[in-house]
């Protein structure tokens, strides 16, 4: 048992020493090592030694993951809807990284839910979190390029845009996260994004030389100092069509059978209003701007259709519904009438209507 006890401990040392070194020895490290030479002239022992040493040299290696595991919804001019990213540095050398948001691929994300890209967003910005909680807090993240990242750490970034107010619904913008690797070493300071490695140079021995190690992400090559990752907006919103028919319902002269649109006929003007998008419409009120010359408002109604199938408009159309809080029954002396909806859902629709007197 205790053989077992030993074997776990040894088990854990081993782990957190891998997870430890992950990243490798670290860039600059000097590396020593001397040799020993034993031998003998005429029976006298003799040695002599020789030792050396080298710097270890910078692996560049990083990675950009989208966070998002799909379009992020946005409706039509919404400010300041966010993307979220992660930039993890793999290598084994502190580094600042450049940040750009660029709108170079063409798709997002894989399978069922990727999409393609076919709008722009506005005010594309991009910030760094600065307190480790994942969200993008106006007041506090406000840097523009990671700084002094160290290896096997990560940093959430997020790409903050506007959405236009004249947005499609269903379209998307499709934004990529570039991270550039830049020179490290001094903090609260950019570093110059670095353009090239040594791979091209002969080794130098006590030289700190520069090796690309990053693989290649949605807007680069392997091993050119960069990577990219794509996520996308997706714009949601109402789109709304309101046709507007009338039904008599009566008259003096036929009563409710075959009635005619005569003078004393009781007239139901019928609103449609239908939401196609896929985002809700809110506060939605049909004006409806009458005629007190032509119409008697005296026992005028203003409707909701309260049924549970389909509005329409005909005479026995259920409209026992009541007007929204912002609605408005038109009047002798104000003759505006006003259908207050309230919120019209996605893909939904809604009926008002209005009945009076032809005068």
């Amino acid at each position: 048992m205790l053989g077992k006890f030993k074997g776990l401990a040894l088990a854990s040392i081993l782990m957190g020493v891998s997870s430890l070194y992950a990243a490798g020895t670290a860039s600059g490290t000097d590396v020593s090592n001397s040799a020993t030479l034993s031998y003998s002239v005429g029976g006298e022992d003799k040695s002599a030694t020789a030792s050396t040493t080298f710097k270890v040299d910078d692996k560049v290696n990083f990675t950009v993951t989208t966070l998002d595991t799909k379009a992020v919804a946005a409706r039509s001019g919404a400010t300041k809807v966010v993307l979220t990213y992660k930039v993890r540095n793999d290598g084994n050398a502190i580094h600042d990284f450049a940040l750009s948001a660029l709108n170079q691929s063409a798709t997002a994300f894989s399978g069922a839910d990727e999409v393609t890209d076919d709008y722009d967003a506005t005010n594309v910005k991009v910030y760094v979190d600065s307190n480790g909680n994942d969200t993008y807090d106006e007041a506090d993240d406000t840097a523009t390029y990671i700084d002094e990242l160290e290896s096997d750490k990560e940093v959430t970034v997020f790409i903050v845009a506007d959405i236009p107010s004249d947005a499609e619904d269903g379209k998307i913008a499709v934004y990529d996260l570039q991270a550039q690797v830049a020179v490290g070493g001094e903090s609260g300071l950019a570093g110059d994004a670095i353009e090239s490695d040594d791979s091209d140079e002969a080794d130098q021995v006590s030289t700190v030389q520069i090796v690309f190690a990053d693989g290649d992400g949605s807007t680069d090559s392997a091993h050119d100092g960069k990577f990219g990752s794509a996520d996308a907006y997706k714009i949601t919103t109402a789109t709304i069509t309101i046709i507007k028919n009338s039904v008599v319902l009566e008259d003096p002269i036929n009563g409710a059978t075959n009635p005619k649109r005569i003078p004393g006929a009781t007239v139901r003007y019928c609103f449609i209003v239908e939401n196609t998008g896929s985002s809700g419409a809110d506060n939605a009120i049909v004006t409806d701007n009458m005629d007190n010359a032509i119409f008697d408002f005296t026992d005028a109604t203003v409707r909701l259709y309260t049924g549970s199938d389909s509005c329409a408009c005909d005479t026995s159309t259920d409209v026992d519904g009541a007007n929204g809080s912002n609605g408005q029954t038109p009047t002798n002396d104000d003759p505006t009438a006003k259908v207050d909806f309230g919120t019209i859902n996605a893909n939904s629709k809604e009926c008002g209507y209005i009945t009076t007197v032809i005068r």
